[in-house]
């Protein structure tokens, strides 16, 4: 079963939102803090998304903090980076 490590490309659908809405899905890739880039979708290793899903699998359903809210997400899809395949 493939799981989540570091620079892996992750695709999340919002279990709070209607299939047509924009803010149904997230597609992010976690990296170290120093490389981060949120208008890019790098995101730090230490953000609570990043935390909620790092060596976690497809199919999963994870709770991710934010504004002061709990969004239950599931992981669609994983794309592995080259070295972590």
């Amino acid at each position: 079963m493939i799981q989540i490590n570091y620079y892996d490309r992750i695709q999340l659908r919002s279990l709070n939102e209607s299939e047509d809405s924009e803010d149904a899905e997230l597609h992010i890739q976690i990296v170290p803090a120093y490389e981060a880039d949120a208008a890019t979708g790098r995101i730090s290793v230490d953000a609570p998304v990043a935390r909620a899903v790092l060596h976690r699998h497809i199919g999963e359903t994870v709770n991710v903090r934010a504004q002061g809210q709990t969004i239950p997400m599931r992981i669609v899809t994983i794309e592995k980076h080259e070295s972590s395949a």
